[in-house]
């Protein structure tokens, strides 16, 4: 293989496929996804409006107390506890049991359904903002759910488990893992753009096009008087909100949440844990290749991370660039007896070999770049 454009399988230099892969992928995500919003809302208002009298249909005694045993347990895979954890609609069911038990009639004695903001709602929800946006981007308007196709899931609420595997099903695929288009954002997410454009050779003349239909733009360009090094080397990167942007941070919500997200596993789904799998397959890729770390740069801690008293770390290692050169790096964290330690050092490091040696980790988004002024830090990705 000569370049990632005889693999990629698709003209990343053309609006049109990447506007036909979003409605193709992302309408039907946003479907499955509005499905279960608007079921949500449709039951909460419902509930509200009058538990008592909506009680007595049969599928929402299926909804709320569908597999739960005479003791208030919700035995294992119940349709109840699937739409407590996918939904967050429940009523307390030991008691309800207690209320039965009693001889009394639980909806005359003041038992109240709860709504409450799951960890797979919260989840849903905040897919659904970013669908939204990148589908914004290509003047595309998903199609509004009916409420006959809510009625019917009320009606057999078993449906929602087709629901739910098919928003699996889709998020698994359009994920780097599976499709080259969000692996193509993935390169591009900080990256020297000589490395960039000996990848996909194609971009050497559509670069401009490309970063106009993906939003890229120069994140750092060295201070050098050289015009071909100054351009070869120049770091090309997302532009905040842009099209490439939206669909990587969609990218990193659908590996940071979907494999801690039992609901699916409820559903019957057998979960990936899909950052997991990319990193230790960009390992190999890169073990293939040769590649090792250079030994005379650190590494920050990944984003996120959090200092815990008692315990090194988060680091954050920041090199300075002038003109063609790396003249001093600064070092903070925290040390093993939680002191926070903040430090510059000299370094004399070619800024050139710096990009040379990491940018195929930088490719492969094993690491990615953070730009601050004229100051970069490396960030471990997993």
């Amino acid at each position: 293989m000569n370049s990632y454009d005889e693999i990629v399988g698709f003209d990343y230099t053309s609006e049109n496929e990447w506007g036909n892969w979003i409605r193709e992928k992302f309408l039907s995500l946003h479907k499955q996804i509005s499905i279960i919003l608007k079921l949500r809302e449709y039951l909460e208002k419902a509930l509200k409006t009058n538990f008592k009298e909506i009680f007595n249909q049969k599928s929402i005694k299926e909804i709320l107390l569908g597999g739960v045993t005479r003791e208030g347990e919700y035995a294992p895979n119940s349709l109840a506890k699937l739409y407590k954890d996918a939904l967050g609609i429940s009523i307390n069911p030991k008691e309800w049991v207690a209320y039965c038990k009693a001889g009394l009639d639980p909806t005359e004695n003041g038992i109240e359904c709860k709504f409450e903001n799951t960890a797979f709602f919260t989840f849903v929800s905040e897919i659904k903002e970013l669908v939204e946006e990148t589908l914004s981007k290509i003047g595309e308007e998903p199609e509004e759910i009916e409420d006959k196709e809510i009625e019917e899931i009320i009606s057999f609420p078993e449906k929602l488990l087709e629901v739910i595997r098919e928003l699996y099903k889709i998020l698994v695929s359009i994920s780097a893992n599976h499709d080259y288009h969000m692996f193509f954002i993935l390169n591009t997410r900080c990256i020297p753009r000589f490395f960039i454009e000996n990848a996909y050779p194609k971009l050497k003349g559509n670069f401009e096009k490309v970063a106009e239909i993906l939003g890229l733009e120069e994140r750092f360009v060295p201070n050098v008087s050289d015009e071909r090094i100054k351009k070869e080397y120049t770091l090309i990167g997302h532009k905040e909100n842009g099209f490439a942007d939206i669909l990587y941070r969609l990218n990193r919500k659908i590996w940071k949440k979907i494999a801690g997200i039992k609901t699916f596993q409820l559903a019957g789904v057998t979960l990936q844990d899909l950052e997991k799998e990319y990193h230790e397959n960009v390992k190999r890729a890169l073990e293939k290749i040769g590649w090792k770390k250079p030994k005379y740069i650190w590494i920050s801690d990944p984003p996120g991370s959090q200092h815990i008293s008692g315990s090194s770390g988060p680091w954050y290692y920041t090199y300075y660039v002038k003109g063609i050169m790396i003249t001093r790096n600064h070092e903070r964290g925290w040390s093993a007896r939680g002191y926070y330690y903040s430090d510059t050092y000299e370094c004399n490091i070619p800024f050139l070999k710096l990009m040379n040696d990491i940018s195929p980790a930088l490719f492969l988004n094993y690491y990615w770049l953070k730009i601050e002024n004229s100051g970069i830090q490396i960030v471990r990705s997993d």
